[in-house]
């Protein structure tokens, strides 16, 4: 257990050591540069094109505006007309009913005027009938 345990204390330290012995031998490495002047360079950019990012948006939102009250006024009329037309249907309907009405009555009078006068040939017809039998009647 102690042999192991110095191996793996041995196999951490040496990598180490060996980076630091050997380490400005080895070609460079490529730094990072922190980019200090492009960044400011973006933002600056950034903040000159604000202001007319925030006219783009007023002028949508202007525009949006507008299209909404177009179509509110839009609306508006369609409920007038719906309106319009609602009571144009109410007095259709009125219309309807009245001649329906109408043309019950007259077909009700037309009945009553067929009855009557087929009774009235009916009572003619009855009467010389009767008339006709009651002859024969006396005659015999």
């Amino acid at each position: 257990m102690r042999l192991r345990s110095a191996l793996t204390k041995t196999a951490l330290v040496l990598p180490i050591g060996a980076g630091l012995l050997f380490g400005p031998l080895l070609p460079m490495a490529s730094t990072a540069h922190a980019g200090i002047f492009s960044d400011f360079y973006q933002g600056a950019k950034e903040l000159s094109e604000l202001p007319g990012e925030v006219n783009e948006l007023k002028a949508n939102y202007e525009m949006t505006l507008d299209k909404l009250s177009e179509a509110e006024s839009t609306l508006e009329s369609y409920r007038e007309q719906n309106e319009a037309l609602m009571e144009q249907n109410r007095e259709l309907a009125a219309s309807v009913t009245a001649l329906t009405e109408a043309q019950q009555k007259r077909e009700a009078s037309a009945r009553k005027t067929r009855i009557l006068i087929l009774t009235g040939i009916a009572l003619l017809a009855g009467y010389f009938l009767l008339l006709r039998v009651i002859r024969l009647l006396l005659r015999r």
